[in-house]
């Protein structure tokens, strides 16, 4: 008993003294590793590029009577889609897109045009082709409906630089590129509108941009050659790969050759192109593509980048003028490997029929044209092209 009172009179054990946690600030038990000071950074690894041009493009107008293609313009694309194709896609988009609008391009009184407007004319007793022709007005206004039809063939890019994007107006050219925007596709060429897409294939990537110029103040202006380079130069820094686009010289079946001096249609200059595509080039552009003539030109190799000055009417439904060298068109297709040098480029020939789309040349009529005139106008800087269309690089 004495014992078990001694027992229970005991105090309790103390607990044991704490234990400092380690300071892992001071003392951490991974050291990290810093890397040496020297250690230069990873290259970054450049993607190969495709990309396909085309010319001038309407699918159709209110502003002609039956302008608009039936069936809402479906199979236009039909027989170039295989051509169509490469990481971008790059059309010039002649006119804008609505259903109504009113354009002041054709007289001071304005002309107001609509869906109802596509109506088929009444026949004339005696139609006569020179009357009908004066009446057209040369503004174009394409239906909403067919603007699908561009995504559909494949194009991704679209210019708008160029002497009907302002047809109707500021607030139609927006309207259009709000549309075109909802579609996949995107614009450049207006003023402060510059297109710089990155190109990722696996752990590559390429960025590439595109500048359009024409001679409107609305769009970047080819007539200020020093401007343009400055242009240029200040975007040559962003991307990768820079491809210039224009819309300029002179139009016609007479305007197959570039002459080595200023143009104009009528009265209203056109751009000295020759020393134009010189400047650009030399200020950073990788390759400079044209359109406005609506037919071909030939194709010269300046420091070794390619000049295309004109890519002629590659689909225009309505209002153009499509005999002999004025339905003569096709594909520009260029590739850039990965050191951005190009690899390979190549002219797929087409034919566009009236009121058709452009189809593949069955003869030689457009390759042979394009050798001619590369030859006639540079000499030993114009491209040579091969049977299939391929421009032979300088090594």
């Amino acid at each position: 008993m004495l014992s078990a009172l001694a027992a229970c009179s005991k105090a309790p054990p103390a607990p044991p003294a704490p234990v400092a946690a380690p300071d892992t600030a001071a003392s951490p038990l991974v050291e990290p590793v810093s890397p040496p000071a020297d250690l230069p950074p990873l290259p970054r690894i450049l993607a190969p590029v495709r990309l396909a041009f085309t010319g001038d493009i309407n699918l159709g107008t209110l502003t002609f009577p039956d302008g608009v293609p039936p069936e809402a313009g479906r199979g236009l694309f039909d027989a170039a889609r295989d051509a169509l194709s490469g990481d971008l896609v790059v059309g010039n988009f002649e006119g804008v897109l609505g259903d109504s609008g009113t354009t002041y391009k054709c007289g001071r009184e304005g002309k107001h045009v609509t869906l109802a407007d596509t109506a088929p004319p009444k026949p004339e007793p005696k139609p006569v082709a020179a009357k009908r022709e004066a009446r057209l007005c040369y503004a174009f206004l394409t239906p909403t409906a067919l603007a699908p039809r561009l995504a559909e063939a494949g194009f991704t890019h679209l210019n708008l630089a160029n002497n009907h994007a302002n047809d109707f107006g500021d607030e139609a050219r927006n309207t259009t590129e709000r549309i075109l925007d909802s579609l996949g596709l995107r614009t450049y060429g207006p003023l402060g509108s510059i297109a710089v897409d990155t190109i990722r294939k696996g752990d590559s990537l390429t960025t590439v941009g595109l500048l359009g110029f024409t001679t409107y103040p609305y769009a970047y202006d080819l007539l200020d050659i020093a401007r343009s380079a400055a242009v240029v130069d200040s975007v040559r820094t962003l991307v990768d790969l820079l491809l210039v686009t224009f819309h300029g010289g002179a139009e016609g079946a007479k305007a197959l050759h570039v002459p080595e001096a200023a143009e104009s249609l009528g009265r209203e200059p056109r751009g000295d192109l020759r020393t134009w595509t010189h400047a650009v080039i030399d200020a950073g552009a990788d390759a400079v593509i044209g359109h406005g003539p609506h037919v071909l030109r030939g194709i010269e190799l300046y420091r070794g980048k390619p000049i295309v000055y004109s890519l002629g009417n590659f689909l225009t439904y309505r209002g153009f003028n499509l005999s002999g060298p004025l339905g003569l068109t096709g594909v520009l297709q260029l590739e850039a490997g990965a050191d951005l040098s190009w690899r390979r480029l190549r002219f797929v020939p087409m034919v566009q029929l009236p009121r058709s789309g452009p189809a593949p040349d069955s003869g030689h009529e457009v390759l042979d044209l394009v050798r001619t005139l590369s030859r006639d106008d540079f000499g030993d800087s114009g491209a040579r092209i091969g049977d299939h269309g391929e421009v032979l690089l300088p090594e």
